[in-house]
């Protein structure tokens, strides 16, 4: 295991207690855009986030020049269809995918860190230890059962999220709303940082969060999705009314 520099104990430090908001948009969305991505980060730290987690390497080679803030990288498979993100890794899936973030400005890599196979065969150990050693960048896990949870610390991720949670064949038919059981149980077991990601649509569930012990919060649809938000208000609308 290779140990965290100063710099990178810095960064974690710097996550500490904070928010960080996933600045995406999929394919054929109106915001799909580096130039829109960047506008939306940058209103997020204006918000006060202090953090950002961005899918996409052109994404991430666009907004790092605009922030000195801590940015967790992250590419999406996209010969994944959305049918099947429950059975595959399509987040960060090869080294290659980490290397090109590394390259474009990220701080921090994600990784699927679930019990599926990756598409080039490598093992998250495998993964893990090269991002470490020959890119030196920290290590996002991002997982969605306690059992995962726990092999990817003694993989030596360096930070341990609920991101996954409900989004698995294992996990698909879990409760609505953040998995804030598997953050509490992380936090008992481990002692590395443990973040909440993952459905997270109310302040009451990141105060929630915090008091449990999260290290972080990520909260990305309820801030950065605008249709997913003016949905939810459309739905609102009495049936009766509706025409």
């Amino acid at each position: 295991m290779v140990s965290q520099t100063d710099s990178q104990s810095d960064t974690i430090k710097r996550l500490q207690h904070s928010l960080v908001v996933s600045c995406q948009a999929s394919e054929g969305e109106p915001l799909c855009a580096p130039s829109h991505i960047c506008a939306l980060a940058l209103s997020a730290i204006n918000g006060g986030a202090s953090g950002l987690r961005l899918e996409g390497v052109e994404n991430v080679r666009y907004v790092r020049p605009h922030t000195d803030l801590p940015i967790v990288g992250l590419t999406k498979a996209t010969d994944v269809p959305e049918t099947e993100r429950l059975s595959a890794v399509y987040i960060t899936p090869t080294f290659a995918d980490a290397n090109a973030l590394a390259e474009a400005g990220a701080d921090i890599i994600a990784l699927d860190c679930t019990n599926r196979r990756r598409p080039d065969g490598s093992t998250m150990s495998e993964i893990i230890d090269r991002i470490h050693s020959e890119l030196k960048k920290l290590v996002w896990a991002d997982v969605s059962t306690y059992e995962e949870g726990i092999a990817a610390a003694n993989a030596g991720a360096d930070i341990i999220s609920t991101t996954l949670s409900g989004y698995t064949e294992e996990t698909a038919s879990k409760d609505s709303g953040p998995d804030l059981t598997l953050l509490e149980k992380l936090i008992k077991s481990l002692s590395k940082p443990i973040v909440l990601e993952g459905k997270v649509w109310t302040p009451e569930e990141v105060t929630d969060a915090f008091n449990r012990g999260a290290h972080a919060v990520v909260v990305g649809s309820a801030i950065t999705r605008p249709q997913l938000i003016t949905r939810r208000f459309v739905d609102a609308i009495p049936a009766k009314l509706a025409t």
